[in-house]
C-alpha cells in the first residue's frame, strides 16, 4: 500500500511553482492534519502538478498536491494500472490507480461529484483499506453509509470544520 504522511496543510506550504500552476493561493487551506497518515489511492499529473487522490480529514477523496507529503511508502500497490487521458478532460493528462479510476473515463468526475454509483466502485475497489492502513476507520464508516443507503452529498462529521483548498 502507497502511504504517505502529510508535512503541509496550506498554498503556503507549495512552492510558487505549484501555485502558479493552479487556483490556489498561498491562504488555501487543505483538509488534512500535519503528520497524519493517508493512503493513496490513485496518483495523476494534471496543469504539470502531480496530485495524490487521498481520503482527506473530512473523509472525502480529495486530489492534493505531492509536496503536501511524504512518502511513507512509496511502492506502487498491486492491482493499480495506468493510463494517459486526453486533457480536456479535467485537464489530467496521466493516471495510475484502481480499477474504476482507469478503466471508466467517467469516474474522477464522478466520484469527485458525489455520485453513488462511483463511491461504490471506489469503496469495492480499495476494500483492502476497511482492513489495513491509516484509513480503516474512514473506509468503514463510508461502508457502512454506503451500505445503509445514505448520500454522500454532504460529508460526515469528523470533527474538523477547516475549509478546503481546491486541490491540483
Amino acid at each position: 500500500m502507497m502511504q504517505v504522511v502529510c508535512i503541509g496543510n496550506r498554498g503556503s506550504d507549495l512552492p510558487e511553482s505549484v501555485l502558479g500552476r493552479t487556483a490556489n493561493s498561498g491562504r488555501a487551506r487543505f483538509q488534512l492534519t500535519v503528520g497524519s497518515a493517508y493512503a493513496v489511492y490513485a496518483m495523476a499529473i494534471r496543469k504539470g502538478n502531480l496530485g495524490l487522490l487521498v481520503l482527506a480529514d473530512h473523509a472525502r477523496p480529495a486530489w492534493c498536491h505531492v509536496e503536501l507529503f511524504e512518502f511513507a511508502d512509496a511502492a506502487l500497490p498491486v492491482g493499480w494500472s495506468f493510463t494517459t487521458r486526453d486533457e480536456e478532460v479535467f485537464g489530467i493528462s496521466a493516471l495510475w490507480g484502481y480499477r474504476s479510476m482507469i478503466q471508466k473515463p467517467s469516474h474522477n468526475d464522478d466520484l469527485m461529484e458525489r455520485k453513488r454509483s462511483a463511491w461504490g466502485d471506489f469503496l469495492s475497489d480499495n476494500e483492502w483499506a476497511t482492513r489495513e492502513g491509516p484509513d480503516q476507520d474512514k473506509m468503514r464508516m463510508l461502508n457502512g453509509m454506503f451500505q445503509s443507503g445514505r448520500t454522500f452529498l454532504r460529508p460526515p462529521d469528523m470533527g474538523t470544520n477547516a475549509s478546503a483548498g481546491e486541490s491540483l
